[in-house]
């Protein structure tokens, strides 16, 4: 397993380490573009889409299991080195806390980013990264610190390269729903990666308090269930999303799904659940938000309890 993981390593190095420095380059160069999202809606409307089936699969030319794979190997790298380096956890930490109260924070409305190790506590089970490219320019700008530490620097710089493409798709999306202004300029993107350990157990499904989610990868796409958005919800509506499209070197089957900062447009947020299976798991989720929003109080459907 090692040598397979270090051959991945060696062969996506130059594809994924960028020689960004903390300069605060964070540039968006072009990428290809995901196809027309029309492709794939089968003649009828995206918001019709969500409202039949909760979801929009679509096929994903950018970053199949090579990126993927590497992205989760120096996520593991960059836990090993926290776990053993509390101080550097602890500054990554201020760096998170000095950066919410910027104003750049806004421009996500949220104050989830940076690291999260909830390997301890029970039941959760799962580490994650919450990344944008703002908190990296903070970070490059303020802490040039980081800079020296190749597990952290190498992790942000995958984190910035894979989700350069999905502002387009955000947008393409956004227009689809008639909400063509709703990102203003560009998406504001929240970019997560994840690992689940193996005593993970979910017993609730929830609702993203996004504009839009986007499911990247996962190890496990089984795990995943969701059902549309409807009045009353049972454990029975809840299942795995039907994939055309395979999980691969060079390609990828990818999830949207609405959240909660739609609901004034009559658009309806898809209930989901990562479910247990006893083993390690990875996943990457790309969430637009908006920015400058302020969270209206809005009651959604009770959701039921999976039991195991």
């Amino acid at each position: 397993m090692f040598k397979f993981k270090y051959l991945i390593f060696l062969l996506v190095t130059h594809c994924l380490y960028v020689s960004i420095t903390c300069s605060g380059n964070t540039d968006n160069r072009d990428n290809r573009e995901m196809s027309d999202l029309k492709y794939y809606l089968n003649s009828i409307s995206l918001a019709e889409q969500f409202k039949q089936t909760g979801y929009l699969e679509i096929c994903d030319n950018n970053h199949g299991t090579v990126t993927f794979d590497a992205l989760y190997l120096y996520f593991d790298e960059l836990i090993n080195f926290l776990q053993k380096n509390p101080a550097w956890a602890q500054k990554l930490y201020s760096a998170k806390e000095r950066f919410i109260r910027s104003k750049d924070r806004n421009y996500y409305s949220t104050d989830f980013f940076c690291f999260y190790d909830e390997s301890k506590r029970e039941e959760r089970s799962q580490i994650s990264f919450y990344y944008s490219t703002h908190f990296h320019e903070f970070m490059c700008a303020h802490y040039p610190e980081f800079n020296k530490v190749p597990e952290i620097i190498k992790f942000l710089n995958a984190c910035l390269e894979i989700q350069k493409p999905y502002g387009n798709l955000f947008k393409q999306a956004a227009a689809e729903l008639g909400l063509a202004t709703i990102f203003s300029s560009s998406p504001s993107i929240l970019f997560k990666v994840i690992k689940y350990l193996p005593t993970y157990r979910a017993t609730k499904p929830h609702y993203d308090g996004t504009a839009l989610s986007l499911f990247l990868d996962s190890t496990d796409n089984q795990s995943l269930l969701l059902s549309s958005y409807k009045s009353l919800l049972t454990i029975d509506d809840f299942s795995s999303p039907v994939r055309k499209f395979s999980r691969s070197n060079n390609q990828n089957s990818i999830v949207l799904i609405p959240g909660t900062l739609l609901t004034e447009f009559s658009i309806y947020p898809t209930p989901h659940i990562v479910t247990q299976n006893g083993k390690t798991r990875y996943a990457t989720i790309a969430f637009a938000l908006r920015p400058n929003y302020s969270s209206q109080k809005n009651e959604f459907s009770s959701l039921p309890n999976f039991k195991y």
